[in-house]
């Protein structure tokens, strides 16, 4: 995209979160890069839009952040003023939507030391093989 004269900025959200609500800042210092590596840095969804409160990858069994090491999946979830407060006329949709006080989004990813989340997979593509967890892509 670049050599045809294309800037490219990376966004994230959903529609229960006001649409983008993650944005891939580009930092300067990363366009000096080989092409490859830019590219590689440009697909990750990025960091929290500023008025979304907060933005993490949480481990869905204790409600804990996980490590920042760009490894380690867990649930993308969202919590702020530009996130819905229910779906219409379903409280049980809701209320299983926020478990735990974050918006669930169903999408899987890992966040990079450097604050950055990217996106791995959906928590509905899970497939559940003798007690273990195996995501599709890691099968592909």
């Amino acid at each position: 995209m670049k050599t045809a004269g294309f800037d490219v900025t990376h966004l994230y959200g959903l529609t229960e979160t006001y649409g983008p609500a993650v944005v891939n800042e580009w930092h300067e210092s990363r366009s000096n890069l080989p092409t490859s590596e830019q590219a590689r840095l440009k697909s990750r969804q990025g960091v929290r839009y500023l008025p979304l409160e907060g933005l993490e990858v949480l481990d869905t069994e204790t409600m804990q952040p996980v490590p920042r090491d760009g490894g380690t999946m867990g649930e993308v979830m969202f919590r702020g003023n530009v996130v819905m407060k229910g779906y219409f006329r379903n409280p049980k949709a809701t209320a299983e939507a926020f478990d735990g006080g974050w918006f669930h989004s169903g999408d899987l990813g890992v966040i990079h030391p450097d604050g950055y989340i990217q996106l791995k997979d959906r928590s509905k593509d899970i497939i559940i093989s003798g007690g273990e967890n195996i995501s599709p892509i890691e099968v592909e």
